[in-house]
């Protein structure tokens, strides 16, 4: 959320709690009752989509970190087992395709180390009986696998929450300048009468209404048009 969003917030809900500390202007007066409500709703509904768009993927792109240094981990182990079991028997091309250090891996795109990370889950698994006795087990290698399907999952997660995150930025923005224009339109002229009978409690509304720009000082500025003030 914006600052200026934050601002415009603010006043909707100090007129909201103008009209909470004035009750008896909405007696017998159903229709400015039902824009007070109407009001409390759309606040409702924004603070609702900033606490959705406060949900970044910071989370789960941590936990993507964590289950990448796990991959990492579990092919590194394996790739042990093959050097040493390609080095007792002379084995040329499993020496090359398992000469693949930590610094490699780390440095691959996420992509090209999930096919690398398969490749040596297939290599693995063609010589698993041999890989025992230089402490590679069956469960290690079924490690790379579940581990890919781990880390191949992140991406998605990630997306979708920023993807969720946007719409509810844009979603409140929209709503925003609904709720303003909601009070411009509706509220500003059914408490007209009142500044003709109480002056006063109409200053207090005037007050409620000013949206107070806190990002530039300590100053007031008049309510501006929607779509500036939201953006």
């Amino acid at each position: 959320m914006t600052r200026v969003q934050i601002n415009l917030l603010s006043m909707l809900k100090s007129v909201v709690q103008f009209f909470t500390e004035n009750p008896t202007l909405l007696i017998g007066k159903p229709a400015l009752q039902a824009a007070f409500d109407k009001l409390k709703a759309y606040i409702h509904d924004i603070e609702l989509l900033e606490l959705e768009q406060a949900k970044g993927a910071k989370t789960d792109t941590a936990l993507k970190g964590e289950t990448k240094v796990m991959l990492i981990n579990a092919s590194l182990k394996v790739l042990a087992g093959v050097a040493a079991h390609a080095a007792a028997t002379n084995d040329t091309r499993l020496k090359m395709d398992s000469d693949l250090t930590e610094y490699d891996l780390k440095k691959m795109r996420d992509n090209t180390l999930l096919t690398q990370v398969h490749s040596i889950y297939e290599m693995a698994t063609g010589i698993a009986p041999e890989l025992v006795i230089w402490e590679v087990t069956q469960d290690d290698i079924d490690a790379l696998d579940t581990n890919s399907t781990a880390f191949d999952a992140k991406d998605p997660a990630i997306k979708n929450i920023k993807a969720r995150s946007k719409q509810a930025t844009k979603d409140m923005k929209a709503k925003l300048d609904e709720a303003y224009n909601f009070t411009k339109d509706t509220l500003d002229p059914m408490m007209l009468p009142v500044k003709m009978t109480n002056p006063t409690v109409y200053g207090h509304y005037q007050n409620a209404r000013t949206i107070i720009n806190t990002a530039g000082g300590h100053g007031k500025q008049a309510a501006p048009d929607a779509s500036a003030t939201v953006k």
